[in-house]
């Protein structure tokens, strides 16, 4: 038999590392259902193969919600016990049986046409939370629908975990790097996204090799194909003769190794050649991170997203919900700092039904997010932010304000923090009285003004993901646009040396916690520009270190000024490459 010739996909490396196994495909798109009908002695056989899917769709369900880390799981198991439940509604399952007996409809024309005929309903109705409930009967019928289209045989692997399988999809979704991460997949391959986008920060986090940007990869890779991922310079191949998989076993083993010999510069102080101290924090997307990050001996968490608590649910997380979830989080870092960040929403990060507001949402990344919202909705705010206060007890807690554009915004929230501590101090509940209160510099009004608003904060943390978009007005998350985010562009470094000046001069903490701080091709320039604290995903934690600790800053800052005043990105380029060999 002729073997198969290997086929080279090309994508966006996303996050580092080698994976090799076999696919399994999750297409989140829009299915095309065609009219069909069937002959009537093809009935029974149809309502079987019906039954059988319906079966199929539970279980996998079911296998989900086994899979989800304990750690996030009341908020997830809410809308997967919703699945199950319309899975299982009779009428719903009768509707679809009587089309297929009775009108001769295919299964797959039939579940459609009962999902139209819901749908319309549904919009009938003015309760607008129970229309935003079409999504889980649209979410159930297209997982129905794919396992009707799946052989036997793929059927019945389906039922398997995702373990030791590399996950390929169209449009990767946070909730799809949660399942890969606690089903320890391999990897993950997509078709859509950037390399700053929320999911593919959180593969970097969770350390998962990922590549994005892979034109056509759902056409062109099928269920259980043979595939090699290279995380790290966005390859991914399809069956791979045996030369090509033995030169990849080898490279992943070299990784591997590497990645040992790194880990063992993690008890060394964070200190460069001339003496100076630098501190190495990480960034906190999920509970699931946290034994990542104290492996990798941060000194603290200088970014935690909240949001976590928020998505996938109906409801809004109470106050003890929420401080149960902190104060577990507080307690594994003892005496090490968390900075909080509150709730910000919006643009690439998913925005749950619940929160959604407005008639229409033009544009989210310039919309009600972040701070705007907190201040919009002052309830939620409160809440989380007693939630936080109470942890503020029991560790080094500090509270960070997002999407500020205004020093007014600041002078707001800080009353709503007031209010909640008043509140807290009625309750008898103890707190932080000095509790720190700081915010994320990543909108050009308050990079510009940096200054100014420094004398309002105890501290700045530079959100280099967002600065940089609106900095040159470039949507991250759009594949016809984000080729021109360029974190070194001339106005985006002279921002970042402002803010830092800013912050030395009125004597603040001044940290960066975007991507930029876990690329080892910025550490260097980033030292040279007076930047003396870094937050990142907790993989890039060795690397970043044990560049650091090479590092002779007396000898980067004269490079890094030159940089910012380059005009030309190719002689920038090479006064970076200049840099790095310091």
């Amino acid at each position: 038999m002729k073997s198969k010739t290997p086929i080279l996909l090309k994508g966006l490396p996303v996050s580092k590392g080698i994976a090799i196994g076999r696919s399994y495909l999750i297409e989140h798109g829009k299915n095309i259902i065609k009219e069909k009908y069937i002959k009537k002695e093809h009935v029974s056989r149809e309502l079987k193969m019906l039954d059988k899917s319906i079966d199929l769709t539970i279980k996998e369900i079911e296998v989900i919600k086994e899979k989800i880390n304990p750690s996030i799981k009341n908020n997830v198991d809410l809308f997967l016990d919703t699945h199950i439940m319309l899975v299982k509604d009779e009428s719903f399952i009768n509707n679809i049986k009587s089309r297929i007996s009775e009108k001769l409809n295919s299964p797959e024309w039939a579940i459609h046409n009962e999902y139209l005929s819901i749908k319309q309903s549904f919009n009938d109705i003015d309760d607008t939370y129970i229309k935003q409930r079409i999504d889980d009967v649209n979410h159930v019928v297209k997982m129905i629908i794919k396992n009707l289209k799946l052989k036997q045989e793929t059927a019945a692997s389906s039922k398997k975990s995702l373990t030791d399988l590399i996950i390929v999809t169209d449009d990767l979704s946070p909730s799809d790097v949660v399942l890969a991460y606690d089903s320890n997949s391999l990897g993950i391959i997509s078709e859509f996204g950037g390399r700053s986008s929320h999911s593919s920060i959180l593969t970097r986090s969770l350390e998962l090799p990922s590549t994005v940007g892979v034109k056509n990869v759902l056409s062109i890779i099928k269920n259980g194909d043979d595939i090699i991922l290279d995380g790290e310079e966005g390859i991914v191949i399809i069956n791979a003769d045996d030369k090509i998989k033995a030169h990849y076993m080898q490279l992943k083993k070299k990784q591997e190794k590497n990645k040992k010999d790194l880990s063992t510069i993690l008890n060394r102080s964070n200190v460069t050649l001339d003496k100076t101290r630098v501190e190495i924090m990480a960034n906190l997307e999920l509970p699931q991170e946290l034994k990542i990050i104290k492996d990798k001996k941060a000194d603290g968490i200088g970014l935690f997203r909240t949001e976590y608590l928020y998505v996938d649910r109906h409801d809004f997380p109470s106050e003890t919900e929420q401080y149960e979830a902190y104060k577990k989080i507080v307690k594994n870092m003892g005496k090490l700092p968390v900075y909080f960040r509150t709730l910000d929403i919006g643009a690439d990060k998913e925005v749950p039904e619940n929160i959604k507001t407005g008639s229409i949402v033009r544009n989210p990344a310039l919309g009600l997010r972040g701070i705007r919202y907190s201040l919009n909705y002052n309830n939620i705010f409160i809440n989380q932010i007693k939630a936080i206060l109470r942890v503020s007890n029991l560790g080094n807690v500090k509270i960070m304000l997002p999407m500020i554009t205004t020093i007014s915004e600041i002078h707001k929230a800080k009353e709503l923090i007031l209010a909640a501590k008043r509140s807290l101090v009625k309750e008898r509940k103890k707190f932080d009285e000095d509790i720190h209160v700081g915010i994320m510099v990543e909108i050009p009004s308050c990079a510009v003004l940096a200054n100014k608003f420094a004398k309002h904060v105890d501290f700045f943390s530079i959100g280099t993901n967002d600065l940089v978009q609106y900095t040159l007005a470039i949507d991250r998350v759009d594949d016809e646009v984000n080729y021109l985010y360029d974190p070194i562009n001339s106005a985006v470094l002279s921002l970042l040396k402002n803010i830092i000046n800013a912050g030395t001069k009125n004597k603040i903490p001044v940290s960066l916690c975007g991507e930029m701080a876990g690329d080892p091709n910025y550490t260097k320039l980033l030292l040279g520009l007076g930047l003396r604290s870094f937050s990142m995903h907790p993989s890039a934690i060795p690397e970043i270190k044990n560049i650091i600790i090479n590092s002779d800053i007396t000898m980067l800052t004269k490079i890094s000024k030159k940089i910012i005043n380059c005009d030309s990105n190719k002689e920038k380029m090479k006064l970076i490459e200049k840099l790095n060999c310091i």
